[in-house]
């Protein structure tokens, strides 16, 4: 089994500490992602067992299936790790963002380390003049026997890199890169994590095209503004209830006939999974048939069509402004126009003839 040894920083709990956070989550909350994604089925916390940070590691580390149990000192180690057992620790205030550093970790007994002048620039501990400690390694369990040496109130980190040195652990040097992008650093208050989130947070995000302009915008502004809210386990709950809010009350407006309101409202709705976007194209294609006039029939065609347009995907090859007319935002402002101008039928058509022209056009050019 892989185990993995977190820390928090050793800066205490006062009421004016202001611990690193990324995303609105604890450090050693990203710790335990990392942990989790090298195959580590135990988490062993060394730390205040009562303190905030503590609380919601254990809670995360249950969720996750993992085993959690918290050290007192060095002598604890050694009662918790096999000697089969190969075991993963991370620096105070790591922040273990780097796929190169992962994936070295992952192939077996290891001990990371950096240049020596940018790794001292970066706080991580010198190994000798001329490297100094990455801040992760992975050892082989039997080790963790020899810090019964250690006397009851020493560094057990600083103890398991000195005892992997001396058992010839192999090492393997990180590029300076890691550290000048930010993906391989140490955060030691909330001051530091807010200086490397903008980063942080940008290699989360998907690209995203000028030509979809809802989830350029979308982009923009989680970049801005949304880390914190994102990262609460509300989020996603409370926008999912907003979005069927929202769906509910287009409805309602459209049936009552207050269509414009109906296409207002279906504009804000999230679309977090399939689920939620598939229910939107029906509450467009039923806001769209309410707003049209004539004959049920011709209403009902005449709504559907182009909101199952979208489902056709653009022909692969095509310029990257075909995309334009995917976006269901800028599909929804296009029919509240023309309902609000009172040539919805007209609208609808002719939105319906551009969405047919940019799915079929390039199929002919390449015949031609």
């Amino acid at each position: 089994m892989r185990v993995a040894l977190i820390a928090t920083d050793e800066a205490g709990y006062g009421p004016e500490r202001e611990p690193a956070e990324l995303g609105g989550r604890a450090l050693i909350l990203h710790q335990l992602d990392f942990a989790l994604g090298q195959g580590c089925g135990k988490i062993l916390f060394l730390g205040h067992a009562s303190g905030p940070e503590a609380l919601a590691l254990r809670a995360a580390a249950e969720r996750a299936g993992a085993q959690f149990q918290v050290l007192r000192g060095p002598r604890d180690l050694p009662a918790t790790v096999r000697g089969e057992d190969e075991l993963l620790v991370l620096a105070r205030g790591l922040l273990p963002d780097s796929p190169r550093a992962s994936e070295l970790l992952r192939q077996g007994a290891v001990i990371l380390s950096l240049p020596v002048q940018a790794g001292a620039a970066g706080g991580f501990e010198l190994l000798d003049l001329t490297a100094a400690w990455g801040g992760a390694m992975v050892i082989p369990g039997r080790l963790a026997d020899r810090l019964d040496m250690l006397p009851e109130d020493g560094e057990p980190i600083a103890g398991l890199l000195r005892i992997a040195r001396q058992a010839s652990v192999p090492e393997r040097q990180l590029p300076e890169s890691e550290l000048t992008e930010g993906r391989w650093t140490l955060l030691h208050d909330a001051g530091q994590s807010r200086a490397v989130e903008p980063a942080w947070l940008r290699r989360r995000l998907p690209s995203a095209s000028p030509w979809r302009p809802t989830a350029w915008m979308a982009r923009l502004l989680l970049r801005r503004f949304g880390a914190r809210a994102t990262a609460s386990t509300r989020a996603g709950p409370l926008a999912r209830s907003g979005a069927g809010l929202a769906m509910a009350g287009s409805l309602a407006a459209a049936w009552y006939g207050y269509p414009l309101g109906g296409f207002v409202l279906l504009a804000l709705p999230s679309k977090l999974s399939r689920g939620l976007r598939t229910a939107l194209d029906a509450a467009l294609a039923v806001v769209g048939a309410l707003a049209l006039p004539g004959a049920l029939h011709r209403r009902a065609f005449l709504a559907v069509l182009p909101v199952a347009l979208l489902h056709v995907p653009v022909p692969a090859g095509s310029r990257p402004w075909r995309a334009l007319l995917e976006d269901r935002v800028l599909l929804i402002a296009l029919l509240a126009l023309a309902v609000g101008f009172d040539v919805a039928e007209k609208g609808f058509m002719a939105v319906t003839l551009v969405l047919l022209a940019l799915r079929i056009g390039p199929l002919f050019g390449k015949r031609g």
